[in-house]
């Protein structure tokens, strides 16, 4: 890895860190600089403005999440697992309060006004959510697109939803019993979809 590319995601890293732990407005970028241990214009090779690197920390976010659907979500739904996906997914959100924080936060500032963040925030939210109905689709072989189009968005909900309990109530979410519960709810759907 070129030092450029080495200075980039430490940046990131960094970044990512201070603004799960601070917020992203209480965060500056000399903050995120003197972390690193670089100085601003090496900071500013990189990223020209505070909403750049923020949108950079959100792609890599969204990507992981897409990605991570798009790996696990087929092979665990095909081995008639899903519950295992959906506890995976749930965990992830509830354990790594970091991610969690700074997910809330990008929310925080797309409500409040940075229509930068908010509109790439969003953009990506709904890839997240086409790939997750997809694999939901292909693996269930539910058809309707209103079904489809419910329950990622509820999938999503229960995420975040779950994500402010145990931030707010730290142990107060069983992840396993939500996710048995969730599987056993989408092949309810299933199954009565494909009687109609």
């Amino acid at each position: 890895m070129s030092q450029d590319n080495n200075n980039r995601e430490k940046i990131l890293t960094a970044a990512r860190m201070l603004m799960a732990e601070k917020g992203i407005k209480k965060t500056s970028l000399a903050d995120i600089a003197r972390e690193v241990g670089i100085s601003k214009g090496t900071l500013f090779y990189h990223f020209a403005s505070k909403d750049d690197l923020v949108n950079d920390i959100l792609a890599d976010h969204f990507t992981a999440l897409v990605n991570i659907t798009k790996q696990y979500l087929p092979h665990h739904l095909k081995n008639n697992a899903p519950s295992k996906i959906f506890k995976m997914l749930f965990d992830l959100f509830t354990s790594e309060y970091d991610i969690t924080r700074l997910d809330l936060y990008l929310l925080q500032e797309g409500i409040q006004g940075n229509e930068n963040i908010n509109q790439k925030f969003l953009e990506r939210k709904r890839n997240w959510r086409k790939a997750i109905a997809e694999e939901l689709e292909a693996t269930f072989q539910i058809k309707d697109p209103i079904h489809l189009s419910a329950l990622s968005t509820m999938l999503l909900a229960m995420i975040d939803g779950l994500a402010i309990q145990v931030l707010v109530e730290p142990g107060s979410v069983n992840n396993d019993e939500i996710a048995s519960t969730l599987a056993e709810m989408i092949k309810l759907l299933a199954s009565a979809e494909s009687q109609e």
